[in-house]
């Protein structure tokens, strides 16, 4: 989906009025706006059945179409990579995000594994700038650490971005591990510093803004906002630590119990819906101490805030764009770009000693700058609503995500779009559906592997019978094919066979098909055999993900041994 990129004129401190000129915009070509959360999971927003307070992103569903079978890869960068080319992860050399080959010596030296863009690959601005759109990003890239892999290089007129995956969400610019010290933050290609005040979503939203203000209003424009939130650490500024004070007391079975009754209320899932039950390990939260349900607590609360903050600057956003003429004529794509962080984040590296030392871990601390926040198992279970699982896993959990599109008022015209859409989408068919809006003739380019959904939204077309998508990370297997889908999970989650739902009718994934249809479970499979040998993709026999906890990593040595 697309991300939204804007600023405004100078920063917070003017107001966005003195921003606004008169739409004297000769252009009829759409505006694209592509804005993605990170980390975000597929019940965290109001009309997904959340109990965060998400009114713009409530209100632009309304405006556009909610797709509730979206589906990204499990972790960020393999997901950005397909989302920004149309094209696998693997094959545009980001078949896991950078770090990973660099610690996996099997994946060391495999095109598929390079953590640069394949010469040559075309990205969504590449495209929209060869068609004289003015092309601006602000936020997180993670795609690529090097002058020749930055938005500059590929395809962007303006940009501000952070030259690794994460930081601190304030001006101290503390990376997210050790080895990684400060982050740097760039505009276009010269390093930057921010300024003190500065807090990650309110920042990135500012400068396209500005960018926006001061483009060349003769062109489109593509503006893609990509936010950091909400990627631990989990992080506010001091007047949103409290907005959810006391709200998450009752605990992950509660809340999770709350926000699939709402769900199913809302007509998103049956009343019948299986789900898997939340792992015993983690225990139930009566069963935690008084202290531990406050700590427990307060991370969700901080997660939660951190999320309607971002849901006010995409406010800001909109408003931008309907005081300047220009949200009609605009394409608008929201996406998360995996499911919820649900591993043990101290358990990376050596992150628990560095965390403890180098960090104000108290309660009363938490969420502040100097803190470090995750999610955690219980609240990714939340998160994630009736699904199976969280990031990094190829379960849906992980997988499926919250997504808007908003079109262009010129493009539906008389049409009456469906409020939701229930056919798989995939992040593939993004780029695709964006240069079917914007006219391009993708029917000619046979390196695009999604599809485009106009179609499919506006004049009711069906394409599930012939919908197939694959994927892999860290290991994990997935497949999707009509009604079904296979996974083959590594321990702990399973014994290395593949697992099939009827995906259709068991989001939860609780149903495993696969012993009474084995011919099924094998032709999946070997669908997905053939889809690995033409994209590149490494075939590992192990779980690589990181953060597991101690009783996946007992599990994955029990399974090792048989």
């Amino acid at each position: 989906m697309k991300r939204t990129l804007f600023i405004p004129c100078l920063v917070s401190v003017i107001s966005l009025a003195g921003c606004i000129a008169e739409d004297s915009s000769s252009n009829t070509r759409p505006n694209v706006v592509l804005i993605i959360a990170d980390d975000m999971g597929y019940s965290d927003i109001g009309s997904m059945g959340s109990e965060i307070v998400t009114p713009n992103l409530d209100s632009l569903a309304n405006d556009g179409v909610l797709l509730t079978n979206f589906h990204a890869s499990a972790s960020c960068t393999v997901s950005r990579a397909m989302l920004l080319t149309g094209i696998d992860n693997h094959k545009v050399g980001f078949g896991a995000n950078p770090g990973v080959a660099k610690r996996v010596p099997e994946l060391q030296g495999n095109p598929g594994y390079t953590g640069e863009f394949v010469p040559g690959t075309k990205t969504l601005a590449h495209r929209l700038r060869a068609e004289d759109y003015e092309t601006m990003m602000s936020g997180k890239w993670h795609l690529g650490h090097s002058a020749k892999s930055y938005p500059p290089a590929q395809g962007y007129d303006r940009s501000f971005y952070v030259d690794k995956g994460g930081a601190s969400h304030f001006s101290d610019s503390t990376g997210l591990f050790e080895s990684e010290n400060k982050v740097k933050y760039l505009e276009d290609s010269k390093l930057v510093n921010v300024f003190e005040d500065f807090y990650s979503s309110t920042f990135y939203t500012e400068k396209l803004i500005d960018y926006l203000s001061n483009r060349n209003t003769d062109k489109s424009f593509f503006a893609h906002l990509a936010y950091a939130a909400p990627h631990w650490p989990l992080q506010v500024p001091n007047d949103w630590l409290d907005k959810y004070a006391g709200k998450y007391d009752q605990g992950w079975e509660k809340v999770r119990s709350e926000r699939i009754n709402k769900m199913v209320k809302l007509g998103l899932v049956s009343d019948d819906i299986s789900t898997e039950p939340l792992p015993s390990a983690l225990g139930l939260w009566s069963e935690l101490s008084a202290d531990e349900r406050k700590f427990e607590a307060r991370r969700m609360e901080i997660y939660a805030a951190m999320i309607s903050l971002m849901d006010k600057e995409i406010g800001r956003l909109v408003t931008y764009l309907k005081q300047t003429g220009e949200y009609d004529k605009t394409l608008i794509v929201f996406l998360s770009d995996n499911g919820p962080e649900g591993n043990n984040v101290s358990l990376i590296r050596n992150s628990a000693q560095w965390i403890e030392e180098n960090f104000d871990q108290s309660y009363e601390n938490m969420g502040k700058q100097n803190s470090y926040v995750w999610l955690g198992r219980g609240w990714g279970h939340v998160s994630a609503g009736p699904l199976s699982k969280y990031k990094t896993f190829l379960n849906e959990g992980g997988i499926r995500v919250p997504a808007i599109i908003k079109l262009p008022k010129a493009t539906i015209s008389s049409k009456a779009m469906p409020a939701r859409y229930s056919g798989l989408v995939s992040v593939l068919d993004i780029l695709p559906t964006v240069l079917d809006v914007t006219g391009e003739q993708i029917e000619e380019d046979p390196e695009l592997q999604g599809r485009s959904i106009l179609n499919r939204l506006v004049n009711s077309e069906d394409a599930t019978d012939d919908t197939s998508f694959a994927l892999e990370i860290y290991g994990g297997r997935a497949i999707f094919n009509g009604p079904y889908k296979g996974v083959l999970n590594w321990p702990p989650i399973g014994d290395g066979s593949w697992a099939v739902y009827d995906i259709q009718n068991d989001s939860g994934e609780t149903n495993d098909l696969a012993a009474a249809n084995p011919d099924l479970a094998k032709q999946l499979g070997k669908r997905w055999d053939q889809w690995a040998d033409a994209n590149n993709v490494y075939r590992l026999t192990k779980d690589i993900g990181y953060g597991r906890y101690p009783d996946q990593k007992q599990e994955s040595e029990r399974q090792s041994h048989h």
